[in-house]
């Protein structure tokens, strides 16, 4: 259910926003037919949010096509142009680099990339993020940026919560049980949930569910029983806090982290 104001969306507003581009009337479907209630203050932070998703599904096209390899946090790789590669894995933007840019980079020169899925969701992420409210803004927002895992992104706050069919844009999990322990990081998949019932795992690809169960199933150990699965829970941005975040920003005004507007009936 979506709520504008404490207020249902009426059927009007519906076929406006499902005008808004692609993929719009599904994900619109999905908010409404979803058991929760979604509560936004204004038409505005749920247009922000169908805009956002509607990135996410792109940019995680975008870097299927990109080259980038699937590595473990010890064989990642990034451009030094933008990025220094620490111990862990990570990528630290160098001092002067433009944060946008150094994402669009790993877009474009995407071979000189290697990194797992986890890291691979975030920068979607901000890819799309990119997308949504501009390079420039974009840059004044995340001047620090750490790639790594689901960490060190205080101001691009995570969501997990259990679903049952999830949205388009939200990042879904396969995990395998019993995975082969030489090869751990075939653990589990995230995975962008993307149009035609298909989801986007980096080192992967694009499949469908039972194909991504398949593929991870090639990784069990040696007399395995139980089959890799979708889990039945989404992580997804806290659209509304990005909403305000990124729109007080602008004015300067103050917020706390956290300050999410979605409730969860």
């Amino acid at each position: 259910m979506i709520l504008i104001q404490n207020r249902p969306i009426s059927s009007v507003e519906q076929q406006v926003l499902g005008n808004l581009g692609p993929f719009t009337k599904e994900i619109v479907y999905g908010l409404i037919s979803d058991l929760r209630t979604y509560r936004y203050p204004n038409q505005e932070a749920l247009i922000f949010e169908i805009k956002l998703r509607q990135a996410i599904i792109n940019a995680a096209s975008l870097l299927s096509e990109s080259r980038a390899s699937f590595a473990t946090f010890y064989e990642s790789a990034c451009n030094p142009r933008y990025w220094t590669l620490n111990e862990e894995g990570g990528f630290e933007l160098r001092v002067g680099s433009s944060p946008s840019v150094a994402i669009i980079d790993i877009f474009t020169n995407g071979d000189q990339y290697a990194f797992e899925c986890a890291t691979a969701m975030m920068i979607i992420l901000y890819k799309a993020l990119i997308e949504v409210i501009g390079s420039r803004h974009f840059d004044q927002f995340y001047r620090q940026l750490y790639l790594w895992d689901w960490h060190h992104h205080a101001n691009y706050p995570l969501v997990l919560i259990d679903v049952s069919q999830g949205i388009l844009g939200d990042i879904r999990y396969f995990k395998n049980p019993e995975v082969n322990p030489r090869t751990p990081q075939w653990q589990g998949e995230n995975a962008i949930q993307m149009p035609d019932q298909k989801f986007f795992g980096h080192g992967i690809g694009n499949l469908n569910a039972n194909a991504m169960i398949d593929e991870l199933n090639k990784y069990r150990r040696i007399g395995a029983t139980a089959s890799a699965y979708l889990m039945t829970s989404a992580t997804r941005p806290d659209f509304n806090f990005l909403f305000n975040y990124t729109s007080n920003e602008m004015s300067r005004v103050p917020i706390q982290l956290g300050s999410t507007q979605y409730e969860y009936d």
